[in-house]
């Protein structure tokens, strides 16, 4: 059974089967084959397997073909929307006519994804809103909600992706009504999961993987349907979504919604004052004075930090205080047959567990941290160590095979980068390189006479290096930074210095970003960590990609400072059991926006000296494609002639 369940798949995928003839866009390759083998065995033998598989390997179809021909109930988790509508829109529709299958998909997404016709509603008749826009464009979406296919924020197009609306007419897992709600039946993301109990495959995010364990996990119900194949596909951004997941948080947003939720759903008939009113104005200047109290230097302290300030610690107490009035207030208004109050009371107890936590001693396996924003604060509670939850978690479904595949998942040959932060260490694994000529399609430039990252004069001296390389490429070029401020720092310099169309990371959303790119065909896009993965343009239109900078964590973050600390306390090395192999993954991600394709040609540039400096630059190398090396501005320039 086993071995003609992979000679079936096999068939598939071979230069004269049924993929070539059917497929238009299908190349045969002989590393998807192994892929494929390894995938059909490990679905039929209800195994983990964990495979890294190198740019143009053709990895989707190899996970998609022998999850649709098991006949199995798959789920497929990724970790960006886009992955997810490519498979929903592009490639399941295309090999599920291929094969001539009936198979029922749905592609889920999470509840913010989804309109409310509850709040909706509400809003639109009690909100207060900030600005005569909002106000005019809840109405508008009030009266398109009876025409809406899906429900799903994608169907207003007109409404911005940042809009402040969205809060007002989508719903969290905090001010849902669920079976109280009045809109029930009508409900968007309650037809959406509806249909994902009952379909074959089901399509998610990482994210929502995590949310349905925690409630099958606290007897809640379920979001998903018992699957027998789990597919995680950028599987190499599962350690910092699990961390996350496992983690508590809230935020003075948070508590700003819950009052203005609060007083929408209070019943008052006008007289007097509202009782939340008073809470309202004081909360304003409660969030107003947290923000002093921290210095503007950074945007995220840990705990340990923030102790130092005595003003910080004081108006924390004043939280603590506040949700205590706040409780006190709802407790006394005597509306326990209400629902609407009653599902903020849940949440005010929600905040205030949290907010205990937060209290509570430092453990060595927990930081407690604190993000500044511009206009407002979040306070974490977040676990150093996931592989026992995790590995936890895969142990409840004994039945089910667990596939985890991308692009970047070791370091130097090894998986442990990867499967030991999450309890895989008794995972199957398979390596399989790019089948792309990388010798021939790219060269990697490492300018001499770079001084140290940290040097003040680093990014003028850089610039003198690639401006050449960017004006023989005819523009074509992605520049990616390691942070925020060294992107606006180029960009100043760039503003006045450069011919072609130059693209920033910030002044339009990404999608934008590039349509125009591959649109002008000679533009030059700055960006950071977001575009240092998931982005994918091929051809002529991207000939060069420039990394400032090797991808170190900040040593100021304090998860890292926490899983640095954790670490050491167990006589580990932190550098070689986290730093490195995090900034090892994020490089190769970086490399991977180059050769795209088979016909692609394109230069990268590492302008870190360190990589050839530092002992660990061997480490990164072997981690690399075999791409040609050189010191030499001149040899550059001939390999660009030559396209």
């Amino acid at each position: 059974m086993l071995n003609e369940a992979i000679a079936t798949c096999t068939r598939l995928f071979e230069p004269h089967g049924r993929l070539s003839t059917a497929l238009p866009d299908f190349t045969p390759r002989s590393s998807q084959i192994i892929l494929v083998r390894a995938i059909a065995k490990s679905i039929f033998t209800q195994s983990i397997l964990v495979a890294e598989a190198g740019t143009g390997t053709g990895k989707t179809y190899a996970y998609l073909a022998p999850s649709l021909l098991s006949g199995k109930k798959v789920l497929i988790s990724t970790a960006t929307k886009t992955l997810q509508d490519q498979l929903n829109e592009k490639d399941l529709p295309g090999l599920i006519k291929a094969l001539g299958l009936g198979v029922r998909v749905q592609n889920l997404k999470g509840r913010s994804n989804y309109l409310c016709h509850y709040r909706t509603h509400l809003n639109a008749l009690q909100g207060q809103f900030s600005s005569p826009t909002l106000a005019h464009d809840i109405i508008k979406v009030r009266a398109k909600l009876p025409r809406l296919k899906r429900g799903e924020r994608s169907e207003l197009p007109e409404i911005k992706e940042d809009s402040a609306l969205w809060p007002y007419v989508t719903s969290t897992v905090d001010n849902c009504l669920g079976t109280e709600c009045e809109y029930q039946q009508d409900c968007f993301l309650g037809k959406a999961r509806k249909r994902a109990l009952t379909a074959d495959v089901v399509i998610i995010n990482h994210h929502l993987f995590f949310a349905d364990s925690r409630l099958k996990e606290e007897g809640l119900g379920e979001l998903l349907p018992n699957v027998e194949v789990v597919i995680f596909d950028e599987a190499h951004q599962l350690t910092d979504i699990a961390t996350h997941f496992y983690g508590e948080r809230f935020s003075t947003n948070q508590l700003k919604e819950l009052v203005d939720d609060l007083i929408s759903e209070w019943p008052f008939n006008g007289a007097g004052t509202h009782p939340v009113d008073a809470l309202r104005g004081s909360l304003d200047e409660l969030i107003h004075n947290l923000l002093h109290s921290i210095p503007e230097k950074e945007d995220r302290y840990t705990w340990k930090q923030l102790e130092q300030y005595s003003l910080f610690q004081g108006y924390w107490q004043s939280v603590i205080n506040w949700l205590l009035t706040l409780k006190q207030c709802i407790e006394d208004g005597g509306l326990a047959s209400h629902a609407g109050v009653m599902r903020c009371l849940e949440r005010l107890k929600a905040i205030q567990l949290i907010a205990m936590h937060l209290n509570q001693p430092q453990e060595v396996t927990l930081i407690r941290w604190v993000e500044r924003f511009k206009q407002s604060l979040v306070f974490h509670a977040t676990p150093l160590d996931v592989a026992g939850a995790f590995s936890t978690l895969l142990g409840r479904a004994p039945g089910c095979a667990f596939i985890f595949t991308s692009a970047t998942l070791t370091m130097a040959s090894s998986f442990d980068c990867f499967t030991k932060p999450l309890g895989l260490s008794k995972a199957e694994t398979l390596l399989l390189p790019s089948p792309f000529d990388f010798k021939n399609q790219a060269l990697l430039y490492l300018p001499r006479d770079m001084p140290d990252p940290y040097d003040k004069h680093y990014y003028d001296i850089l610039l003198t290096k690639v401006l050449p390389i960017i004006e023989a490429c005819g523009g074509r070029a992605f520049f990616l930074f390691t942070s925020h401020r060294a992107l606006r720092l180029v960009a100043e310099r760039l503003y006045n210095h450069l011919q072609y169309p130059l693209l920033v990371q910030g002044d339009e959303s990404k999608p934008l970003l590039l349509a125009r790119f591959r649109q002008l065909g000679n533009a030059v896009l700055l960006g950071t960590a977001t575009f240092w993965e998931g982005v994918d343009v091929k051809g002529e239109a991207l000939s060069c990609v420039i990394i400032d900078k090797l991808p170190f964590a900040s040593p100021a973050d304090p998860i890292t400072q926490g899983r640095i600390a954790y670490l050491k306390s167990q006589g580990l090395s932190a550098f070689d059991e986290l730093t490195l192999p995090a900034a090892v993954l994020a490089l190769k991600q970086g490399v991977g926006r180059l050769i795209r394709d088979v016909l692609d040609k394109g230069v990268l540039v590492i302008a870190d000296p360190r990589l050839i400096a530092r002992n660990y630059g061997r480490q990164l190398f072997e981690s690399l494609p075999p791409l040609r090396k050189t010191r030499d501005e001149q040899t550059v320039l001939d390999f660009i002639q030559s396209w």
